[in-house]
């Protein structure tokens, strides 16, 4: 085994001579770059008592195997570089007589001849090898066609060898011609032979004839590789030894029959509603991209650089009370086609449709875009089908329905002295399943109730737009969220007596759900406001004296009577006037106020403390009872000149049938004076602010309407 000066291994000899690796012939010798021979000359190394021998190898299997052994000769050490020799020599033919089979027969005389044993066992599966796998090599790739011819296989990838084997463990590369890619879209690959052959798919992505190279490289070689040379020396130049070249690789290749392909393509498209919610009326528009397929390209014109126009329509179809499940077959919605529309593309890109097509009513809306290639003209056979799904979540759009909540709140009596709101609440605007739909995808399912929220305003409060929302509410209840008529009942809102003059306000709130909106109905609604009737409040003028007739200087006051329910912490207080006898009454400026008569809560007869009348012999006296809640808030207000509430002096008292009943509230004078009894006069003022907050109409629905007589 001989290194030579280019970095190459050779091995003498192959020309029949019979130098030593150390002889002139090859150490000394100026050799000619290596070539490939058709025939090798080979002499043996034989032992005693054997004749020399040349053999000239020239079957071109020999030759080939040969090639082979010397191709992937292995020298990393001895035993395996005497074995590759010893394989080169078997296949030559030279092996009898050489002193190797005398070694393998047991003849050869030299002691170190057991060293040959070892390398004599491997050589022989080396040239069973050899003969299994040396060149020449086969590479056929094939190229098959699906029927449409815009896509097929290659097949038949690898190698063999010329005993028909397939070679495994060698890199190839595959390249295409003509208008097609790989699945991965490329016109290349690159891979490993395997124990067998092996396929790889292509695609047409234009119109020609294509064809698949085959390059498998680093293939042992089919001929062997020989130097020659000459060497001067003592005896002038002569011919040097032959040397083959070790390790030596070739390539094998091969193409496929070219065949025309005709690509067609369906391009990507992904559609969205550009508006979900949708108004009724409104117009239904769609957003369309279309894009080229994935790992591929937008397929030209055959023979020009301009994209194939693609024709996609978009139909529409609704209104529908509920979205169904997206699926592939549209037979079920055929008949709600409300219309169609048109987009070409050139190309790559994003366009919405005009929005000719309108929302007519409420329910569920939805764009199905298809590419049909019988659409396509001219271009029909470059353009494959295309459909997306019916109903698709990103193609649907709704127009809601906008429930209507109409009520009317009035206070009910309840029994023993309780009462509360009942609300009649007139539902409509929902559609008739409301109720049923249990959802679908992102589709929310239908919201099952309307929520009633039942608030207290003390009197004063301004009446604007979110005054209760930060309040807790009184009370809440539920009502269907279904068209129809519902009650909310009284004992569901009780009224609270002891939260004084106010108003009851009732809010209904629907949260809405993905078919229907939300709805709140307003605070400011008259319908949902209840200001609480409470009991009866009946006056009566009364004299100390029993004299006969009202004379001056005798001690004069009220009975105040209660019925029904008041606050807690209720009062009355009385004013008393005076006018001249035989004039019209007259109540603006009191003489006198009483102390407060606390009743509470508690019904019952309760007296005023009493006031003195003056020295005037013809005057009339009138006394006019106010009641007030614990705040200061006036709940009923006595009548000024009310028969039992007046005393003249002169005359007898009249007994009256009962005691006056307080009417309706009015404001407090502007000015009033300070009552005997220390009566707050800053109180007073805030009443009169109240009653214009609220207005004369909402105090009047506090106060006790007096029945005719």
């Amino acid at each position: 085994m001989i290194h030579g000066p280019d970095g190459a291994n050779y091995l003498c000899a192959a020309d029949g001579a019979a130098y030593s690796a150390s002889a002139e012939g090859v150490t000394q010798a100026s050799m000619q770059p290596a070539k490939a021979v058709d025939t090798v000359d080979a002499t043996p190394f034989i032992g005693p008592g054997q004749q020399k021998r040349t053999v000239k190898v020239t079957e071109a299997s020999k030759v080939a195997q040969f090639a082979w052994i010397a191709s992937t000769a292995n020298t990393t050490d001895n035993v395996k570089a005497a074995a590759y020799q010893i394989a080169l020599i078997r296949t030559a033919g030279v092996f009898e007589g050489s002193v190797y089979q005398s070694q393998e027969q047991g003849k050869f005389p030299w002691a170190n001849g057991q060293n040959l044993n070892a390398p004599l066992a491997e050589s022989k599966a080396i040239v069973e090898q050899a003969q299994k796998y040396a060149g020449p090599y086969s590479v056929k790739p094939t190229l098959k066609l699906n029927a449409e011819a815009n896509a097929g296989t290659v097949e038949n990838i690898g190698v063999t060898s010329a005993a028909g084997n397939w070679m495994k463990g060698y890199s190839y590369t595959l390249e295409i011609s003509g208008p097609a890619t790989f699945d991965n879209g490329k016109t290349t690959m690159t891979g490993t032979t395997g124990e067998s052959a092996t396929t790889a798919k292509i695609k047409a992505n234009g119109v020609g004839k294509v064809s698949v190279k085959m390059v498998v490289k680093d293939l042992p070689t089919s001929k062997p590789y020989v130097s020659s040379g000459t060497v001067t020396g003592s005896m002038g130049t002569q011919r040097a030894q032959n040397l083959v070249v070790l390790g030596k690789k070739e390539q094998a290749e091969g193409v496929t029959e070219a065949q025309q392909v005709a690509a067609t393509f369906a391009p990507e498209i992904a559609t969205q509603t550009k508006t979900v919610e949708v108004a009724k009326g409104a117009s239904l528009v769609d957003t369309v991209t279309a894009s080229a397929p994935k790992g591929g390209t937008w397929l030209n014109i055959p023979g020009t650089s301009t994209p194939v126009p693609v024709k996609v329509t978009v139909d529409v179809y609704g209104p529908f009370p509920t979205p169904s499940a997206p699926t592939n077959n549209g037979a079920a919605f055929a008949a709600k086609k409300v219309g169609t529309y048109d987009l070409t593309f050139n190309g790559p890109g994003t366009q919405e449709t005009p929005g000719t097509v309108k929302a007519a009513g409420e329910g569920y809306y939805f764009f199905h875009a298809h590419v049909d290639k019988a659409a396509q003209g001219q271009y029909q056979n470059l353009v494959k089908d295309y459909s997306s799904p019916f109903f698709e979540t990103s193609e649907t759009s709704v127009t809601k329905w906008t429930p209507s909540i109409k009520t009317k709140a009035t206070q009910v009596d309840l029994g023993n002295g309780k009462a509360g709101v009942q609300d009649l609440v007139t539902v409509s605007g929902f559609p008739q399943d409301h109720g049923t739909f249990k959802g679908s995808g992102k589709w929310k399912a239908d919201t099952a109730t309307i929520t009633h929220k039942l608030y207290f305003l003390p009197a004063g409060t301004p009446l604007k737009p979110g005054v209760t929302k930060n309040l807790k509410p009184i009370a809440t209840t539920e009502t269907p969220a279904k068209n129809g008529t519902y009650t909310v009942q009284g004992k569901d809102f009780p009224i609270n007596w002891n939260l004084g003059v106010g108003t009851y306000v009732i809010v209904s709130t629907y949260q809405g759900d993905s078919r229907t909106s939300a709805i709140t109905t307003s605070e400011l609604d008259k319908n949902e406001h209840v200001t609480p009737v409470f009991g009866k409040v009946t006056t009566k003028a009364f004299a100390e004296s029993a004299a006969a007739k009202l004379k001056p200087g005798d001690k004069i006051g009220d009975t105040v009577v209660v019925q029904g329910s008041l606050p807690e912490g209720s009062y009355s207080q009385v004013n008393l006037y005076k006018w001249d006898k035989g004039t019209a009454p007259k109540c603006e400026s009191p003489v006198w106020t009483s102390q407060r008569v606390a009743h509470s809560n508690q019904p019952g007869e309760y007296k005023t403390d009493l006031y003195t009348t003056g020295s005037e012999e013809k005057v009339s006296y009138g006394f006019v009872e106010s009641t007030f809640d614990k705040n200061g808030n006036l709940i009923s207000r006595g009548k000024c000149g009310a028969s039992s509430e007046t005393l003249t002096t002169g005359t007898v008292p009249k007994p009256g049938p009962s005691a006056s009943p307080s009417g309706p509230g009015k404001a407090a004078p502007k000015k009033p004076p300070l009552a005997n009894t220390g009566a707050n006069v800053t109180m007073l003022a805030g009443i009169a602010v109240g009653f214009v907050v609220l207005g004369a109409a909402g105090i009047a629905a506090y106060n006790y309407r007096r029945k005719k007589s």
